[in-house]
């Protein structure tokens, strides 16, 4: 691919992520207030004839016939860094162009030298970088960094940092790194807002935040499920397939899922290094790393992913990919990406309540327990410490579990935790809370 074949495929893709952006009226002004142009052409009095633009966004007072902000935007497809005479070239550009108060960005699909951020700093310009959306590890039918919440974005600059300097670091989660007035982002929001009042007086600032789009608290972009719920949609699909005891037959209910949907499963092994497993709606199809050697981490991976399309996650992205991590994530407190990472934690929510229904866990959960002598205590019927005795009773009760379910020993041991049948506890913590009770003598307790 040529250079300007490569130019214009970044610019192609940059623009068409700010016109959904405008389109859905999630840019920083109000889509009445925009309007979003390629290859625009405009006036330059010193060169006397236009000057076209890869891309520019027009921003009107609200009732105006004539913007008052004019946002040019110059894309660079390069495989090195972006040095800093291109960000100068750029900006001696846009300045012959005398309509509106004019800011500039800078988009590039690789980091950035030194001298582009002082240059950047002098003149306040803004140097985005852009990662396609494809490749990222959740294809959301929105744009990451216009989901990202204030709040949450302010607390991750330093990961919009390496992106910025590090021409070898790759994002899994956001779309747009920036920079701009000396603040690192991955929020465009923030971005757009530094770069258009910057340095403005309160006149100014006033003025053109009539044509800002409101942004009230933080909402939720993931619809919360509760537990139960997502428990109630397993047991209906186990019935579904005639499920009585034992191992769940995946196979059986992907044949289910591929005579009502259309859902395909393969196996394969072209997917990327350390992916381990990957769903793509629009094709409908689960794509599963035939390299794994691990029987219960395949399974669990496969639960996993059906469970993106059964909690009905198509509505938030086009697609996933699963890694090792994926298959840890806890239920996320924070908005923000971690409001997205709220559809990986209710998959694997799902993986766990289909892998291990839980009244046929609990009946067998219990036998196990018996033919091992324990019982609840006061602080479950299993107690994982440091101490030899409690781990021999934790790996003498989950062996079989993990046999009879064919699941591995986390997975059980989440269902465990969840279910109230087993507390962990470090040294420490152990420490601490045998004090506690002796101090309110419950000595006999134990």
């Amino acid at each position: 691919m040529n250079t300007v074949k490569k130019g214009d495929k970044l610019e192609n893709k940059v623009f068409e992520q700010f016109r959904d952006d405008i389109s859905n009226d999630r840019f920083w002004a109000r889509k009445e207030c925009c309007r979003i142009y390629q290859k625009k052409s405009y006036y330059s009095q010193d060169r006397k004839k236009n000057i076209i633009f890869d891309i520019s966004i027009e921003i009107f007072l609200p009732n105006q016939e004539t913007y008052s902000q004019l946002v040019l935007i110059e894309c660079k497809n390069y495989n090195h860094k972006v040095p800093v005479d291109d960000v100068e070239e750029f900006y001696t550009k846009a300045q012959q162009i005398s309509a509106g108060k004019i800011n500039t960005i800078v988009v590039s699909n690789n980091a950035f030298q030194e001298g582009a951020f002082n240059f950047s700093e002098s003149k306040g310009i803004g140097l985005l970088r852009y990662y396609d959306r494809d490749n990222l590890d959740w294809i959301l039918t929105r744009s990451p960094s216009s989901i990202v919440s204030a709040s949450y974005a302010l607390n991750e600059w330093s990961t919009a940092y390496k992106g910025l300097h590090s021409s070898n670091y790759e994002s899994k989660y956001f779309d747009f790194y920036g920079y701009i007035h000396q603040q690192y982002t991955n929020s465009i929001r923030l971005f757009i807002d530094y770069l258009i009042k910057q340095g403005q007086d309160e006149d100014y600032i006033k003025a053109i935040s009539s044509a800002e789009n409101i942004v009230g608290k933080d909402e939720l972009f993931v619809k919360y499920l509760e537990e139960s719920e997502i428990e109630k949609l397993c047991e209906g699909l186990l019935s579904e397939i005639g499920y009585s005891f034992g191992e769940v037959p995946l196979d059986d209910l992907c044949s289910l899922l591929k005579d009502k949907h259309g859902l395909k499963v393969v196996e394969t092994l072209d997917l990327p290094q350390g992916v381990l497993g990957q769903i793509l709606f629009e094709s409908l199809e689960i794509l599963i790393n035939e390299e794994h050697k691990n029987e219960a981490r395949k399974r669990f991976t496969l639960a996993h992913e059906l469970g993106h399309f059964l909690l009905g996650h198509s509505q938030y992205m086009r697609g996933e990919k699963c890694h090792e991590s994926s298959l840890n994530i806890e239920q996320p407190n924070e908005v923000g990406i971690k409001d997205v990472m709220r559809m990986e934690w209710q998959a694997n929510q799902f993986a766990s309540c289909l892998l291990l229904p839980k009244n046929q866990f609990i009946e067998t959960f219990k036998t196990v327990a018996e033919r091992n002598g324990l019982s609840n205590r006061g602080f479950g019927v299993l107690y994982l410490d440091d101490q030899r005795c409690n781990q021999a009773a934790y790996y003498n009760v989950t062996s079989p579990l993990m046999k009879r379910f064919k699941v591995s020993r986390q997975a059980i041991k989440i269902r465990l935790k969840k279910l109230g049948f087993l507390n962990e506890f470090s040294n420490i913590t152990t420490q601490k809370y045998f004090t506690s009770w002796l101090r309110l003598g419950q000595s006999d307790k134990f």
